[in-house]
């Protein structure tokens, strides 16, 4: 007959059984290649940290797969400023089209996207279809009622303009930004919400009130150039269509 274990050597069996050197091998091996990529990252050599993170993040062991998740998203965060900056605004959208498989439904890379469709390419309907794919994920993102208010007024549409410039407003202070919060970012949405503003005003036939609006936009923001042409044109039509009327009386 079998001579039962004492507790203490069934513990050592189990003990002994959930050894795993080859685990703790891998887990070193693995951290030593996310430093591998955390150094490129540091040293401004984003491509190579990314491609070097990027297997790490399949792996099914969630303390390295997510710094490596993190040191990827970083890296893409760099490389889509570096390609706008050098004017490639399509390899822009391919690394943050990796960054959204990377993050799925990510604030800041869907409003990139769709400023990216705007501002650099003037693909106009595929930024409207990009802002309004951020606003059924983040309903309260200011930067995306903004751009589809500016491409409205672009096309000539104060009209659908009109209900994003008034729920921009209504949620300011709850509203949800993709960029961190700063005097630099504030002020550059707040340029577009006045200007937007001012050309719905201008729409509802009260063009002396959106003139009024960008006086006071001006004092609070500092005097945004932006905001100073804007004024100076919308006088400008002021004074031609009372000339106007002035001679045709």
């Amino acid at each position: 007959m079998r001579a039962e274990l004492r507790p203490a050597e069934r513990m050592r069996q189990v003990l002994m059984a959930h050894l795993d050197h080859e685990g703790v091998q891998t887990l070193i091996e693995t951290a030593a290649t996310c430093d591998e990529a955390n150094d490129y990252l540091q040293s401004g050599d984003y491509e190579l940290a990314l491609q070097t993170a990027l297997p790490l993040v399949l792996l099914q062991t969630p303390i390295i797969s997510e710094r490596a998740r993190e040191i990827a998203i970083m890296a893409l965060d760099h490389l889509v400023d570096r390609a706008v900056a050098t004017g490639r605004p399509r390899q822009a959208l391919n690394y943050l089209e990796q960054w959204l498989r990377l993050e799925p439904n990510a604030l800041y890379p869907m409003v990139r996207r769709a400023e990216i469709l705007q501002f650099e390419l003037g693909d106009f309907d595929a930024a409207w279809n990009a802002y309004l794919q951020v606003l059924r994920h983040h309903p309260n993102n200011i930067e995306a009622m903004v751009g589809l208010a500016e491409l409205s007024l672009m096309e000539g549409n104060p009209e659908r303009a009109y209900p994003y410039v008034t729920r921009a407003w209504q949620i300011l202070a709850q509203s949800r930004w993709a960029y961190t919060p700063s005097v630099r970012t504030f002020t550059a949405l707040f340029e577009g919400l006045y200007d937007v503003t001012a050309g719905v005003l201008a729409w509802l036939g009260v063009p002396e009130e959106s003139e009024r609006l960008l006086e006071e936009a001006i004092r609070r923001l500092g005097g945004s150039d932006a905001l100073k042409r804007r004024l100076q044109s919308l006088r400008d039509i002021l004074y031609n269509n009372s000339t106007d009327e002035n001679e045709a009386d």
